[in-house]
């Protein structure tokens, strides 16, 4: 029995930690999860409460990207190359991120709810990775 033990435990703390590294970190704000936890589930939620999550999480995201693209300017002030640089890889993102976006609401099919959801997921997991860009950006260069 003490065998087993001895054998098993380690195994099953290996297997822990290994699932809790695999784990990716979650993508949006806590406040975005308990608001969409509150609009009901899938299926049967509430519409209106679910869009307003998304509105909501769409602001907090954009301030993440303005606080960073903020730092990075002032960290930059003295570099104009770099930070001109900067502004033409930002408007580009913006210009696709926009583009790309009203492609989906007009493009992606007949079922307005499924349109919904596949655009506004697209833009939220945008601008979660290009606040999760500057904000690594920043990091880099000391900030």
């Amino acid at each position: 029995m003490k065998f087993l033990l001895t054998i098993a435990l380690p195994i099953a703390f290996a297997l822990a930690n290994a699932q809790a590294a695999g784990s990716p970190a979650s993508p949006y704000s806590p406040q975005y999860y308990a608001c969409v936890k509150k609009a009901g589930a899938p299926g049967f939620y509430d519409q209106s409460a679910s869009a307003s999550c998304d509105e909501a999480e769409v602001k907090f995201q954009k301030k993440r990207i303005n606080a960073a693209y903020d730092k990075l300017s002032k960290m930059w002030s003295t570099d104009p190359d770099r930070l001109a640089k900067l502004n033409v890889a930002q408007k580009a993102w913006v210009q696709w991120r926009n583009e790309t976006y009203a492609l989906l609401q007009e493009a992606g099919g007949s079922n307005g709810q499924v349109v919904y959801i596949v655009s506004s997921e697209f833009l939220l997991k945008s601008l979660v990775d290009q606040a999760n860009l500057l904000e690594s950006l920043v990091a880099a260069n000391g900030g």
